[in-house]
């Protein structure tokens, strides 16, 4: 019992630090859903790419693709990371996230790369060089592979401890294993040989294909240097006159040319200098047709309208919470909180809108798969408790961890008193019988938000304070974990039930997520640019009938905005940008479940 008391203290202590530090060094807060506020953000998942096609063509896109994973480099510094000891070793070190979109660790300063850290992703500090410009990190790709050791721009990395007490390279450090000598830095290798210069650079793109061709010239009749990766991020330097090409630079000074529709910008295309003149078009592209009509709110409790999937026929239909079309498009049920506050029904034409069932708190509709019940999220409870970096404790918890009032750790002394009281609200699934009125709560575990039923069966999936979870609209199975992770907002099925779509913490911003029916092969769909003055999140994603399409709000632009994406991640455009023009959204973080397709 001391030992776990021990252990748990540590932690604790820990995470205050590493909360206070965050604070520091962003000056800025983290915007987080309400329903898992106080609890420390787990380490991100990395971007895994899709297996590559035999026959690529300009810009390719296989929604069907499954995820493989990175391998590890056979040249990079590796150790296992199964056992508990290299586990507490990398919790224990100097943390530090990635706010770039992407960067290398590298075998020396400036060497060569042996592995790619995405946006968001941790790593442990081990030491530093003289100069401040880099830091010895340690960086675990995935829970199931190893540890690799090499060296990162610490100008690409929010460090979350004091810069001075990182040590300097050359010095003793402990580890798990006792100690070890950090290697000296070797010279850093100049700019030219490290970085593009900037004066080239009047612009960043980031590649929204799953592989784009970077071509000798701009044209398909020119020879392809090489492939450019989703999410890859490359300068602008220069373009054809009509803009449908673009001349890019990668960052190891790499020319070429790309087109233009696969990349995300915000940079003016016109104030490029025209470089070359183009050879060919580009292959005409075919976007898959979206069908059928959206519902979407414009925030919670805001005014509901619905929306041809081609963009047309924008109507407003009433106000409220997270709106769901009933399987054959005709009703769409919604909650509201004001008087009378509960559940609610209405016709897709704005007719017949009525009241079905009073709740306190009432959220989240969705529809069985026979479309004859609803399941909603309502407030069951509510109960006191301390807001703590370990999430919303009672007193009685407090003494069990801690053994008394205070406790003594390296980073100071805390005390019960030290946090505050807050009221939590606890919310469990009820469902709601259309025909009879009749309702029930399903089998949940404790604070279950934000389900969404399968269109294939009796599953129903849903938030709670340890991830997401999996639980029944018939009958009383025991609930299922499915994802571990405080860091997850709410969660979609594909249509054919295959695949779970949701948004997911990493570092300062939300991405989407894809993962299989089971929980299995996580693939981040989005992420955030290089060049950014400000978190950039994507949200609340909902998927088209056929499964081929995502749409999802993002703020990515300055302001939020509904877009569009391939089931894997490629060709992210907005969507129906002159008839929303006028439409502001906003998200607040709140388990919001933004729109539904039928």
């Amino acid at each position: 019992m001391n030992k776990v008391r021990f252990v748990l203290v540590a932690m604790l202590g820990l995470l205050l630090a590493l909360a206070l530090s965050a604070c520091a060094a962003r000056g800025r807060p983290t915007p987080t859903p309400s329903s898992i506020a106080g609890f420390p953000t787990p380490a991100p998942l990395p971007t895994r790419p899709l297996r590559p096609s035999p026959t690529p063509t300009e810009a390719e896109s296989n929604p069907a693709a499954s995820p493989t994973p990175v391998p590890v480099p056979p040249t990079a510094t590796a150790t296992p990371t199964s056992t508990p000891l290299a586990v507490l070793r990398s919790a224990l070190l100097p943390g530090a996230y990635v706010e770039v979109l992407s960067t290398s660790l590298y075998a020396r300063p400036g060497g060569r790369a042996v592995a790619t850290l995405p946006a968001g992703a941790r790593v442990g500090v081990l030491a530093r060089s003289s100069d401040q410009a880099w830091f010895r990190a340690v960086y675990q790709p995935d829970p199931e592979e190893a540890e690799l050791t090499g060296w990162v721009r610490a100008r690409d990395v929010v460090l979350l401890a004091d810069v001075e007490e990182i040590p300097v390279a050359g010095e003793v450090v402990p580890t798990a294993q006792g100690a070890e000598t950090v290697p000296a830095a070797t010279p850093t290798a100049t700019a030219a040989e490290t970085t593009v210069a900037e004066e080239e650079v009047l612009g960043q793109a980031t590649v929204t294909a799953r592989r784009l061709n970077m071509r000798a010239g701009p044209g398909v009749d020119q020879r392809v240097l090489r492939r450019l990766r989703r999410g890859e991020q490359v300068g602008l330097v220069g373009r054809t006159a009509d803009n449908v090409w673009l001349q890019v630079i990668r960052a190891d000074g790499e020319k070429g040319w790309v087109a233009a529709q696969w990349l995300d910008t915000n940079a003016d295309l016109e104030k490029l200098p025209v470089t070359g003149e183009a050879t060919t078009g580009i292959p005409t592209s075919t976007p898959s047709r979206v069908g059928g009509k959206i519902v979407f709110q414009t925030h919670n409790g805001g005014d509901i309208y619905v929306i041809g999937a081609d963009g047309r026929g924008l109507r407003r239909l009433t106000c409220g919470f997270d709106p769901a079309f009933s399987p054959d498009g005709g009703q769409v049920a919604f909650t509201r909180w004001d008087e009378p506050r509960g559940l609610w029904l209405i016709d897709s034409d704005g007719t017949n809108e009525h009241f079905l069932f009073g709740a306190e708190r009432p959220r989240s509709p969705t529809w069985t798969a026979d479309g004859k019940a609803i399941v909603f999220e309502r407030n069951v409870e509510s109960q006191a408790c301390r807001q703590t970096p370990l999430g919303c404790v009672t007193d009685a918890q407090w003494f069990a961890m801690v053994g008394g009032e205070c406790m003594e750790t390296p980073f100071g002394r805390y005390c019960l008193g030290d946090f505050p009281v807050v009221t939590q609200q606890v919310s469990g699934l009820t469902l709601y019988e259309l025909e009879s009125g009749s309702v029930r709560d399903l089998p949940a575990t404790v604070d279950a938000r934000a389900p969404r039923h399968s269109s294939t069966d009796n599953r129903v999936l849903y938030l709670d304070r340890e991830g997401l979870a999996l639980t029944s609209s018939q009958g009383n199975a025991t609930p299922a974990r499915l994802v571990e992770g405080t860091g997850l907002g709410p969660a979609v099925y594909s249509p054919d039930g295959q695949w779970i779509y949701a948004s997911r913490q990493s570092g300062d911003h939300w991405d989407i997520w894809r993962y299989r029916a089971d929980g299995s092969e996580p693939l981040a769909l989005t992420a955030p640019p290089a060049i950014r003055s400000a978190p950039i999140n994507n949200v609340s994603p909902v998927v088209s009938p056929d499964g081929r399409t995502i749409l999802f709000l993002t703020d990515r632009r300055g302001r939020w905005e509904l877009w569009l994406m391939n089931a894997d991640g490629s060709r992210q455009r907005p969507f129906a940008p002159e008839a929303l023009a006028d439409i502001e959204f906003r998200y607040d973080f709140a388990n919001e479940r933004m729109a539904d397709w039928r």
